[in-house]
């Protein structure tokens, strides 16, 4: 209850009336006693909460001392520790004192017998140096006179090695001369007849090849490439050629596919192609033809035949391309496509402008150095060759079910072109000669029997002759090097594999 200022004043009035009551009083005298009392006992209880606080304060001093007796007693305990170690290790470094005292003296003493044991050494060592001087001097004299005697001789071999590889270097170039001249007569007096049977000679169909490279590249892809919304064109139809060559494989319907889409969708559209793009598409499909068939029939020949069935295909359907290709892979595959020593000079007569360009007409290519000089291998030309060789053998043994294939890719080039490596005596120096007869053996060698019969029989005696007893005296198909000793020996197995009839 809340009282207001006049409310607490009546209250007062009324309580000060009440006390001093005489029937009050008693009650006044018991809460008075009631007062003292309970003084008495808080005095009292103060009193003994005072005592017990000393008693608790006097039982932390005692526990505190006893604390500070047992730390001193520890420290006490650490000291007698510490100075037991110190003497410990007081002790340990004197006694290692006097054990560096005596190995150093021990060390003097031993360098003093050793620069004693050195001295006595190079005493030693210089008597016999100076006997050994001796010696040698001797030894230098006679030999510079046994040297002196050898160099005479060897010079004289040399002398004689050097005329005799000059006779014969001579006797070789008499006899390639003789055989040029005559292969040259017997071309010229061929010449008439292979005209009226409209056959050409090695060289010629050589040339004509580089002839018809030489204007694809000057008259097709020249201006193409010069021309850059004609490049533009042609690197975007190109790209649809080259991931589908890379797709072909071992099965008729994906290569009846492929070459349907190149037909159809890129060289011979519903809207025909300007000539010029259209022969500088041929070149670009002729070029990944054979880039596949370096790579992939090289590691793999069975990848051979895949691209072959293509090839086969585009070149039954398209215009121009027997020419476009043939030229592309005679170009790729130098002299042996066409076997015949490179010519002295291009289709047009001009003269081959050096070194370089004559080992590139005969095929070789340069390594992924800028170096002029670095070439590949002869293994990596030998296996680069034949697998585009054996591509094209490949390609003339497919059996034509509409209409023949342009000359060029029929089968009786198989035997133009065995014949004509056999009578070229320089060509067949090299291994590469008989990797190819190798390639051209393994791809056709029992077919071709059933086809020539007796004749394919002697031209297979006569390949066997020239890899065991030789072409010419002292003279095997494949030279010496051992590349063309183990090409020799696969040829050797493969005539005695088609002589037996095993297929």
């Amino acid at each position: 209850m809340t009282l207001t200022r006049s409310g607490r004043s009546r209250h007062a009035r009324m309580r000060s009336c009440v006390v001093g009551s005489p029937l009050f009083w008693p009650f006044i005298d018991d809460h008075i006693f009631l007062q003292r009392t309970a003084r008495k006992e808080q005095t009292a209880l103060l009193q003994q909460n005072a005592d017990e606080l000393e008693k608790s304060r006097m039982e932390e001093l005692r526990q505190l001392d006893a604390l500070h007796a047992m730390q001193m007693a520890e420290v006490q305990k650490q000291l007698e520790s510490l100075k037991f170690q110190a003497q410990k290790e007081d002790d340990r470094l004197r006694q290692a004192w006097k054990e560096r005292d005596r190995m150093l003296w021990a060390r003097i003493d031993s360098v003093i017998a050793v620069e004693e044991n050195k001295v006595r050494t190079r005493l030693d060592a210089e008597r016999k140096a100076k006997e050994e001087l001796d010696r040698k001097k001797q030894e230098e004299e006679m030999r510079k006179r046994e040297a002196a005697e050898k160099q005479r001789k060897e010079a004289e071999e040399r002398k004689k090695q050097a005329e005799d590889e000059e006779k014969k270097r001579k006797d070789e170039e008499q006899v390639r001369a003789r055989e040029e001249t005559e292969r040259r007569t017997r071309l010229s007096a061929e010449s008439s007849s292979r005209q009226a049977l409209g056959l050409t000679d090695a060289e010629s169909e050589w040339k004509q090849a580089r002839a018809v490279l030489t204007t694809l590249k000057s008259d097709f892809m020249k201006p193409i490439k010069s021309d850059k919304a004609k490049s533009t064109v042609w690197g975007e139809y190109r790209r649809k050629i080259t991931p589908k060559i890379g797709q072909l494989t071992n099965d008729l319907q994906a290569i009846t596919r492929i070459t349907d889409f190149i037909q159809h969708q890129v060289l011979a559209p519903p809207q025909p192609l300007p000539p010029i793009l259209y022969k500088a598409l041929l070149s670009s499909l002729s070029k990944a033809i054979l880039l596949q068939a370096e790579t992939e029939v090289t590691a793999e020949k069975k990848a051979a035949i895949p691209l072959a069935l293509a090839s086969f295909r585009l070149l039954e359907q398209l215009e121009a391309f027997p020419e476009v290709f043939f030229a592309r892979l005679s170009h790729r595959c130098g002299i042996w496509l066409i076997p015949c020593p490179l010519p002295e000079k291009d289709h047009d007569g001009r003269p081959w402008a050096d070194k370089v360009e004559r080992q590139k007409m005969q095929g070789f290519r340069l390594s992924s150095s800028d170096d002029a000089e670095s070439w590949e291998s002869m293994q990596e030309y030998s296996d680069r060759i034949s697998g585009m060789m054996r591509l094209y053998f490949h390609i003339i043994r497919v059996v034509p079910q509409n209409k023949p294939l342009h000359p060029l890719f029929q089968l009786p080039r198989c035997w133009q072109w065995l014949s004509r490596l056999l009578n070229e005596r320089s060509l067949l120096e090299s291994p590469v000669a008989a990797q190819l007869i190798y390639t051209l053996l393994d791809v056709m060698g029992s077919d071709a029997l059933q086809v020539w019969g007796q004749q394919w029989a002697k031209m297979l005696q006569l390949i066997y002759q020239g890899i065991t007893e030789g072409y010419a005296p002292g003279k095997l198909i494949g030279g010496t090097s051992p590349l063309g000793i183990a090409a020799r020996s696969r040829v050797q197995s493969e005539v005695e594999r088609i002589v037996a009839g095993i297929k």
